[in-house]
């Protein structure tokens, strides 16, 4: 499941909490890119609805919705999330090893093409001032049977020697060169991401705030396939 192409390499964050200003996004992207993140603020709203007219209109699906609660209740969840047909979905990995594998165990058993259960390490949003509490959270969500973690670009290569190639490493807090951070703490360029090993990217304000958010995905492609024939 590791992504290869650039379009492949770039999700975006429908961060709406309306079903149609998130549709009309995904609309206009249509043919550029692959993936679309689902997370709390479109899901709480409208639930499978969403993740159903999205993938209708020929999307994958990152459910972002970052489980972390007792290990029947996430497994249940992540079951659920399968059955609805999502390529990606989201654990804390701080939840602890027994709920990372009924997180997987449940995503095996939703029927249809598993879903990569990925652990969340430490949110963008937050700084860091050891490395070392990133990669250790990472080790614990491979060791427990994760596909990918979910890491700023900073950590990205110590992650790498840390835990080789095969794991799926996303990428959020992307912002492009002179972009404001927001309430982001650690952020990257697209280029520097995918330069310090990034899979897939995540990109949210960047695009859908942007006058043009095609122009601006596109961007955004531009500068991942510039570093990856690099």
């Amino acid at each position: 499941m590791r992504a290869r192409s650039p379009e492949e390499r770039l999700a975006v964050a429908l961060d709406f909490e309306e079903l149609d200003p998130a549709l009309d996004l995904t609309r206009r992207l249509k043919g550029l890119v692959r993936t679309l993140k689902i997370g709390p603020r479109l899901f709480v709203g409208h639930g499978a609805a969403a993740i159903a007219e999205v993938r209708a209109l020929g999307f994958e699906v990152f459910l972002d919705m970052k489980f972390h609660d007792i290990p029947a209740t996430v497994g249940g969840a992540c079951r659920a999330a399968s059955r609805l047909g999502v390529r990606y979905l989201t654990v804390h990995i701080a939840g602890g090893e027994a709920m990372m594998r009924a997180a997987v165990e449940g995503a095996r058993e939703g029927g249809g093409t598993e879903p990569a259960v990925l652990g969340i390490t430490v949110l963008t949003s937050r700084a860091v001032a050891n490395t070392r509490e990133v990669t250790d959270l990472a080790r614990a969500g491979r060791d427990a049977g994760l596909r990918g973690v979910v890491a700023s670009a900073r950590e990205l290569p110590a992650l790498r020697r840390e835990l080789g190639d095969r794991p799926l490493i996303v990428t959020p807090g992307i912002r492009p060169a002179g972009g404001d951070a927001g309430d982001q703490k650690r952020v990257a360029t697209p280029a520097r991401a995918i330069a310090a090993g990034a899979d897939l990217l995540v990109v949210g304000r960047p695009i859908y705030q942007a006058a043009d958010p095609r122009a601006a995905a596109e961007a955004i492609l531009d500068e991942i396939r510039a570093e990856s024939a690099g």
